[in-house]
């Protein structure tokens, strides 16, 4: 029997799914690593961590290691790892979330306002971003950017400790390199860093080497993949490359967008996916606050997230209360870190079921506004949505996703989208068949939901208040 590994490093977990070739899950695990908040801006972790979870994944996990065949490895993007040329990291990870580098995002922005050619894709400039890392770091602390340092994304960590290379996928590593190209930017030059900071870009179903002698974690001489990003991984298990498809990804933030045949041109607030970087075109972006801002929203009024769902649904009316879950400021489509959170339409009528209302449906709008955009720039208009991540195993997040998304709605039965995505990229990259053509295997079963049209009307009422939330909000 054959076992693909599929590991997913997260932001707040390191997840591992087996399965068999079958498509069917055989075994999981995960393990948890801290965050650390040196100040409102800074968002590290300690890739030593990584390493710890992996052994500890790897160690609860009910299958024989010997049967492996495939590793395949997704991850938090972009989450910056600078190492040495032995893989050890010289500083502590700066993760997505990171936020110190506005400043070096802002003059890039000047710079260099369109990075379409540059970049080979379509990317706002924020600070999450590689590159305003990358500059950050140039700025305060040039001793770790010296030759013979690796500039690598978290799951670029973990190959570099199965594998002894230093590997990573065009879309992971953009910004450094053209996704199309694969030559180095403009942006890159401009900071004149070594250009073997930068590690080997190939695709992310190829195989970047074999699980080595030296490796601590498996048996040695299994291929694994370059690997890909979590949102793409969780997009190619949800089928969002099979076809052209509109899709949800929810966790601690949503991914949301729709996959195509053909990228319109023209300037725009979301990331580009080129067919360079993946089976099919994609038009997507990230929200900042989704599943974190409704356990922010839980705690706070003493809940649970399943009991703000239920008290959500309490009234078929049109609300007046309105929540923007901007906690730490904001991603796609509006790219501005100082935005905050806020409730608006509070009267002394308000009750609790008004207020949980007001948190859920204002995470679920955060990822039609997406939507919305990706298909105004899309050839197609998919009529169903994919629906991927813990929550949407919930009947009511299904309800409440079909109302704001004014659409039939399919929920994936394995919760971890991106693990499973992982395994396929193990798959593939051992057995040479396209990851979208294995995808369907790994799927699982389907959950189909649309909800009422007068439901949706309704939805539809509190979007348009929604909107004008946010346009007051960020002028």
């Amino acid at each position: 029997m054959q076992i693909w590994l599929g590991v997913d490093l997260g932001t707040s977990a390191l997840k591992a799914t087996a399965i068999n070739q079958d498509g069917n899950v055989l075994a999981r695990a995960s393990a948890g690593y801290d965050t650390h908040r040196p100040n409102s801006d800074w968002v590290e972790q300690d890739p030593l961590d990584w390493l710890s979870a992996l052994n500890k994944v790897l160690t609860e996990l009910d299958i024989d290691l010997t049967k492996v065949a495939g590793v395949g490895i997704v991850g938090q993007t972009p989450t910056l790892v600078v190492t040495d040329s032995l893989g050890s990291p010289l500083r502590p990870a700066m993760t997505w979330q990171d936020t110190r580098s506005q400043n070096e995002a802002d003059l890039f922005a000047a710079e260099i306002p369109d990075v379409s050619k540059d970049f080979g894709l379509s990317l706002p400039w924020a600070p999450s971003g590689i590159l305003p890392k990358v500059r950050w770091l140039k700025e305060h602390e040039p001793k770790v950017l010296e030759k013979g340092s690796r500039l690598l994304q978290a799951k670029d960590f973990l190959l570099f400790h199965l594998t002894g290379e230093f590997a990573s996928d065009n879309w992971s590593s953009k910004g450094l390199i053209n996704a199309q190209t694969l030559k180095p930017t403009q942006a890159w030059n401009s900071l004149a860093l070594p250009n073997d900071l930068i590690p080997t870009i190939g695709k992310p179903w190829e195989v970047a080497g074999k699980t080595s002698i030296e490796n601590r974690f498996l048996p040695p001489g299994i291929p694994v993949a370059i690997g890909w990003s979590d949102a793409l991984a969780g997009m190619l298990a949800l089928e969002v490359f099979s076809k052209p498809t509109a899709f949800v990804i929810s966790g601690s933030s949503d991914i949301a967008g729709v996959s195509c045949t053909k990228l319109s041109e023209g300037k725009h607030n979301l990331s580009t996916v080129p067919e360079s970087c993946a089976p099919l075109p994609v038009i997507f972006g990230p929200t900042q606050s989704s599943g974190s801002a409704i356990s922010w929203a839980a705690e706070l009024f003493n809940s649970t997230p399943e009991e703000l769902l239920s008290k959500s649904l309490e009234s078929s009316d049109a609300h007046s209360e309105i929540f923007l879950p901007f906690l730490a400021g904001e991603r796609a489509p509006i790219w501005r870190s100082d935005v905050r959170a806020l409730f608006a339409g509070l009267s002394h009528q308000s009750k609790f079921s008004d207020i949980a209302h007001a948190v859920i449906f204002g995470v679920g709008f955060t990822a039609r506004h997406i939507i919305d955009q990706a298909k105004s720039l899309s050839k197609e208009l998919p009529s169903t949505v994919h629906l991927g991540g813990a929550s949407h195993q919930s009947k009511l997040w299904l309800d409440i996703r079909s109302r704001i998304l004014r659409s039939e709605v399919i929920s994936f039965s394995e919760s971890d989208s991106s693990s499973i995505g992982a395994a396929i990229l193990a798959a593939s990259a051992a057995s040479g068949v396209a990851p979208e053509v294995l995808a369907p295997n790994f799927s699982g079963e389907k959950l189909y939901f649309t909800a009422t049209i007068e439901d949706q009307n309704v939805a539809d009422v509190e979007y348009k208040k929604y909107l004008d939330w946010v346009e007051r909000s960020i002028h």
